[in-house]
């Protein structure tokens, strides 16, 4: 599939079916290369989603116009990284659909967090993940460091920050 062009848009209120869709699809497509995850598919809050995106967090990332994958970036995360300097972005349900895979959409989400980030004032990106999962745990190919991990009720999750 060759694409001609890439964007993120943020998501609005009609596009929750679109976000869970691609979550879901993920989600299912981590179990069947049985890469260990906490994502199930129709396990995704419809009301946590709606809030996050009247809050501007969640995005679409579109290939020639379709969606092809989503990203959540927030500015604070006290759930895995507890109380911090308001410095930095914090990326969170970042999946791409399985038709694209191989395209680097993830890591092309993953600038435009960082720029948005950069543009925002912050001065680092960060980020968690499963801790087993050892396939999708590339992420210091991307620049990002880890910083440990944290034990939290349903995993233990690796975090990964980086400069900005």
């Amino acid at each position: 599939m060759v694409r001609t062009q890439f964007r993120v848009v943020p998501a609005k209120p009609e596009d929750i079916d679109t976000v869970i869709g691609i979550l879901d699809e993920a989600a299912a497509w981590i179990i069947e290369q049985k890469i260990p995850s906490v994502w199930k598919p129709r396990e995704f809050s419809r009301e946590t989603f709606l809030e996050q995106i009247s809050r501007a967090e969640v995005h679409v990332g579109l290939v020639d116009g379709k969606p092809a994958g989503t990203i959540t970036l927030q500015w604070n995360d006290p759930v895995f990284w507890g109380e911090q300097k308001p410095d930095s972005g914090y990326v969170h349900k970042l999946a791409v659909r399985p038709a694209y895979t191989g395209q680097m959409l993830g890591l092309e989400m993953l600038k435009w967090a960082e720029a948005t980030a950069r543009a925002a004032g912050k001065r680092f990106l960060r980020l968690n993940c499963l801790a087993a999962d050892r396939k999708i745990r590339d992420y210091e190919q991307a620049g990002f460091l880890s910083k440990g991990d944290v034990v939290r009720p349903k995993a233990v999750a690796t975090l990964y920050e980086k400069m900005l």
